[in-house]
């Protein structure tokens, strides 16, 4: 187990093989109480209304962008990372920068360093 272990997460991804793999991966650090969504509106609804310890926020969602959801969360005290399929450092758009970021693929020793750096950093 790690420091993860009993933490909620919401992940917001829209690839359902990804999404699967992820949920796998954040199940062996101990975490049990994950929510997956795979739509802007569904992620605003959860970021509104879940109790979460912290976030994966995939940025593209079928052309629609995430931060919005992110800022949402983030008024509320929860940790977001963002996930993308592109390196966020080189051309990080406004809303991402300071924040923290995973590249896709990810390994599982990315996945919880991240989180675990978000859980520590707070909101």
């Amino acid at each position: 187990m790690t420091e993860l272990a009993g933490k909620s997460v919401l992940l917001l991804e829209d690839e359902y093989l990804i999404a699967m793999d992820a949920e796998e991966i954040l199940k062996q650090f101990g975490i049990n109480d994950i929510q997956i969504v795979g739509t802007i509106a569904d992620a605003e609804r959860a970021a509104d209304t879940g109790d979460f310890d912290v976030a994966v926020l995939d940025v593209n969602i079928n052309g629609e962008m995430s931060f919005p959801v992110a800022a949402r969360l983030k008024r509320r005290g929860v940790p977001v990372v963002f996930a993308s399929g592109y390196e966020m450092r080189e051309r990080a758009p406004a809303e991402v920068d300071g924040n923290l970021t995973l590249t896709k693929p990810y390994t599982s020793a990315a996945l919880r360093d991240v989180l675990c750096a978000a859980l520590r950093a707070g909101a």
